[in-house]
Formats: structure tokens, sequence, C-alpha cells
């Protein structure tokens, strides 16, 4: 029995996911594929578009086995965290023999070679790295800078392009962890992980993203509105989502980020924010004007699904909350949450009498060593609560894990009997089989896990809670 496992987000899922899926059978002949998702928020610091049992019904609709939740600490986190914290969970499955994912590069090898110099460093590694930071580079410039000393022309373009970056980090996770997983990778086709564009056979995430929330045809270089009878508040002049404010000077998605002002060895503008009363009363969509637009770039029935959904939601939508948590806490400080040291712990305190939105406050922050996307990880990292000390404590255990089924393919049983029978760790469908779960650092995940669940579900209402929910089966 051959199992490959994906990490993803799926936010939402389209037909790049469907090419990797598909190729982990034709290619690489997997029996079984198994994903990790994440949950309710992704590694650029907001919340997904839709929750994560919808996603979960989308990967099995794409052809997915069984999909695993990957805790929030870790799927929010730098890049390090966040594949540590993925390799960790695959390899308590106790049945993954590879790892796929997409790369700019295509080239195993050389994603491999890097994340055994980044590991091992070596002298003359050392050496340049040094160089660089007694010229003032902060420590992730400086590494890049060691590493495009090491490598020729030609391979300096790996240390480009977040994909390639995740998958150093996959190699270095596997590595560090002794992990019998072999990494596999595919070229990534189609448009830029970053571009907002439907453009090419394979759209990005964002793109889809952002044509939903914009509810304009930006997306596709165009500026009028779908239809005057969109997705909208019980006020029908008002678009359920604002505009989305874009990040022009950065541009690059959170692993990207994190290669350029994130020590991974040391350690938009809109007033009226809505609350979840009003976000239930909602008014129909354009469903065949989106469904023109899109059916190009995601699958049919993962389409319909995506469609069928009253709200998208965004990190907007929480400005209330946040600004609440800032104004109560701002006498202590928020250098204890993850990601937050002293100067941007004081910027915030600083800035904020000029809070509006959550996006608003983000471009207010933000600088030349500080993206946009670092500064609304870190504030997202305020709103649920996860602390420095909690993410240095699972680094220094190892990155323990709990296993949160999170959905499955009927006919792919005998998979999760598999799992079951060599795992150490206790397999989760059912809440109420938490108790199984002994270890206090596990806890503490689910913990955090079930919190995060009820922050999303303030603006995206579900009649069920965390408790409550039945595993998906399809």
């Amino acid at each position: 029995m051959k199992t490959i496992g994906i990490v993803c987000e799926l936010n939402p899922l389209h037909s790049g996911h469907k090419y990797l899926l598909d190729m982990a059978r034709q290619k690489f002949s997997a029996d079984y594929v198994v994903l990790v998702m994440s949950g309710d928020y992704t590694q650029r610091g907001v919340p997904s578009i839709v929750s994560k049992e919808v996603r979960t019904q989308m990967a099995l609709m794409a052809g997915a086995d069984a999909v695993f939740e990957l805790p929030v600490q870790y799927a929010t986190a730098s890049a390090e965290y966040f594949a540590s914290g993925a390799i960790s969970l695959l390899n308590s499955l106790g049945c993954v023999d590879h790892i796929l994912f997409g790369t700019e590069n295509g080239d195993i090898e050389e994603i491999q070679k890097i994340a055994s110099i980044l590991n091992d460093e070596p002298d003359e590694y050392k050496k340049e790295l040094q160089k660089g930071l007694k010229r003032g580079l902060n420590f992730a410039s400086a590494r890049d800078a060691a590493l495009k000393k090491l490598f020729t022309i030609g391979n300096r373009t790996t240390l480009i392009g977040s994909n390639n970056i995740l998958g150093i980090e996959y190699c270095r996770a596997l590595m560090e962890s002794k992990s019998s997983i072999t990494p596999l990778t595919i070229k990534r086709e189609g448009s830029d992980y970053n571009s907002d564009e439907l453009t090419g056979a394979y759209a990005s995430a964002s793109a889809i993203r952002k044509l939903l929330e914009d509810n304009t045809t930006s997306a596709l270089g165009g500026s009028n509105n779908i239809n005057s009878e969109s997705k909208t508040f019980s006020n029908p002049d008002q678009n359920i989502y604002p505009n989305s404010h874009q990040d022009t000077t950065t541009n690059q998605s959170p692993d990207q980020d994190q290669s350029q002002d994130t020590n991974t060895d040391q350690s938009r503008y809109n007033d009226s924010n809505q609350n979840a009363d009003t976000l239930q009363d909602t008014t129909t969509y354009p469903d065949d004007t989106y469904r023109s637009i899109l059916k190009d770039y995601i699958p049919e029935d993962v389409l319909t699904l995506l469609l069928s959904q009253k709200a998208y939601n965004r990190l907007d939508n929480y400005s209330d909350y946040l600004h609440y948590k800032l104004l109560s806490e701002r006498s202590e400080g928020f250098t204890s949450y993850a990601d937050i040291h002293r100067d941007l712990s004081d910027k915030i305190i600083k800035f904020l009498p000029k809070y509006t939105t959550i996006s608003g406050f983000t471009d207010l922050l933000k600088s030349k060593d500080l993206t946009y996307t670092r500064i609304q990880r870190s504030l997202l990292h305020i709103l649920l609560g996860i602390k420095q000390e909690t993410l240095d404590s699972l680094k220094q255990d190892n990155y323990p894990i709990y296993l949160r089924l999170l959905g499955f393919r009927k006919e792919s049983s005998p998979l999760l009997a598999v799992i079951r029978e060599n795992s150490d760790t206790p397999v989760i469908s059912r809440m109420s089989d938490a108790f199984k779960i002994e270890d206090e650092q596990q806890k503490r995940l689910l913990d955090q896990d079930v919190l995060a669940s009820d922050i999303y579900h303030l603006i995206i209402p579900d009649s069920k809670n965390e408790y409550q929910k039945p595993v998906t089966i399809l």
C-alpha cells in the first residue's frame, strides 16, 4: 500500500490542487492520498473564506482519501513551524511513504541540497552568514545572501518563490525528525501563488479569493461590479465585503515573507464593521456569473459547493473583536504573543488611537522590515491568543501533534484501519473522543483549535459547535 501525503490550505480548492491530487496517483502511483489541511485560518494570517468542514468536503470531492487538521498554532505560524507541524502529523500517521508538493523549480534534489545546508550549517555557509550579519542584514536576509553565494547563478532562482521555500522547510523537517517519509515534487503550473489575476490554465487561490471578496471583475483586469444583486448584507447598497486592500509593496505569500523577515533558526479600509447577526441577512448573488468566470479554474462539483455558501469570510470581519483586545491589553504590551517583538508591540500601542479596521491598522504598522503579511499574522495571533512561549515549547518538544480526522471517503476505510493500527497517537474523529488524549501538549493544541473555531464562527455562524460536528464522509 503506497500512501502519499499532501499539505494544503485549499482556500479555496482549485484546479491546481486537483492537478496535484491527480499526479499523486497518475505519476507516483499512490494507492491513497492523505491531506494535512489548515483549519479555519491560514498562514497568511487570515480566516479561510469558507469553513474547514466545507473545504474538507471539497478535498474529498477532488479525490483525497482522508483529511486531517493541522492545529492552528502551526497553521498560522512561520514556514519553519508550519512545515515542522505538518511533517510531525504525517509521521504520526504511521503509514505515509511520501510527501508531495508543488515547487516553482520542480527539482527535488536542489530543494534537498539547500535544506541540508541550512540544517548542517557547513563552515563556508556560516562564514558567509556572518558577513551578512556584520553588514547589518537581518538574519533571514543574511541567510539568503549566504545561500546565494554557495550556488550557481542558475540555482539562485530556487531561493525565490514561496513554494520552493516551503518545500525547503518540508525537507528540513524531514531531516530533523529523521523521518522515513521521502519528498516528491512537481513543477507548479499556472499563475504565481501571489497573482491576483485569473489567467492561464491554473489560477491562484489568491485571484479566486480576490474575485469573491471584491465582488468585482478586477481579478480579470476590469473594474465593473459583476452584478448589482451580488451577495450583500441587509443593506442592499453595501457589498458583503468591501474592496480588499492589496499590499502592492510586498505582494508575498506568507512562506516567501518568512524567508525575508523571520529568523527561523533563532528566535482595506472600511469603517463599517459588520457583526454576525448582520452577516446572516444576505441575499442571493449572481451564481451564473461567478460560475461562468470560475468554471475553468475550479472543478465543477467543488465550484457548486463554493457558490452555495451564504458568505465568504475575511479578516476585517473581526476588526471590532481585535480592537477590544488591543485596548484591553495595551498596558501590558503584546510581546508575549507569537511573532511580536518589542518594537512591533510599541508600534501597535503608538498607532492604536488611529485603529479603524485590521487591514487599515496593518497598513499603518507595515514598514520595510515588517511586511504586510508578517504584521497580519501577528495581529491574528493576538486575536486567537497564540503565545510565543507556546510555539517555543512545541519546538522544544519536537512539534507534538494530535490527529483530528476531518473527513474521509467510504472506500478509504482500510487506510483509516492501518492508521489506527500503526499510530501511537489517538485518532479523534468525534470530539467526544478527546478524552483519549492524555498528553498535556496535545490537549493544549486541541483546546486552542476549539477556541479558534469558536472565534471563526462569531462571523460565520454554525448551528453546531466543535463538539457537535460529525466527521465528513463522502
